[in-house]
């Protein structure tokens, strides 16, 4: 019978987790044990941060793997969804001055790079007329009432057709122009 206290893996497992996703190249096991290669990988990490070298996890150490953990996972995840907040039934209508505006004027203006059709106007934070017939547009292309409001259901369209058209905004994906092409010079 043994009276020895079992290793404890998780934070070794966390240890590892982390330094797997920070440095790839190490090709560093996951399986809860202080190693040779662990040793390794903790040294390369504390070289990189410019940390005293001895393979050792101590506070500092540790502390600068979360952080550098926590800075790349954000970076290899999506961006954040951005959900406007309007109050249950809230219309922003004609005449409205709302911050929320500057947002889907921008919207709009991007997409009206890649429809033809798209009415323009200028991002000014208020409903005006023609931000209004540009939410007409929308309202109309995506079979919704055609009121020139900002409702959650018109805020819904937008928000996708925005994501489906401009992508990741360099024009690589999933872009599709709407444009009539140029006419071509005799």
């Amino acid at each position: 019978m043994s009276f020895a206290k079992p290793p404890e893996y998780a934070p070794i497992h966390d240890l590892q987790t982390m330094l797997r996703t920070l440095l790839p190249e190490q090709g560093l096991g996951r399986d809860g044990i202080y190693g040779k290669e662990t040793h390794e990988a903790v040294r390369e990490f504390q070289r990189r941060q410019s940390l005293p070298q001895s393979g050792v996890t101590d506070q500092k150490t540790w502390d600068a793997l979360v952080r550098a953990y926590e800075h790349e996972l954000v970076l290899r995840s999506e961006a954040a969804a951005l959900q406007i907040v309007l109050r249950p039934y809230q219309l922003l209508e004609r005449g409205s001055k709302n911050l929320h505006l500057y947002l889907v004027q921008g919207m709009l203006k991007a997409l009206a790079q890649l429809y033809y059709d798209m009415p323009a106007f200028a991002v000014t934070g208020t409903l005006d007329e023609p931000t209004a017939q540009g939410l007409i547009w929308l309202q109309r292309a995506a079979d919704l009432p055609q009121t020139g409001t900002l409702d959650k259901h018109t805020w819904r369209h937008l928000a996708g057709q925005y994501r489906n058209m401009v992508g990741d905004g360099t024009g690589s994906f999933p872009i599709r122009r709407t444009h009539r092409p140029a006419p071509e010079c005799p």
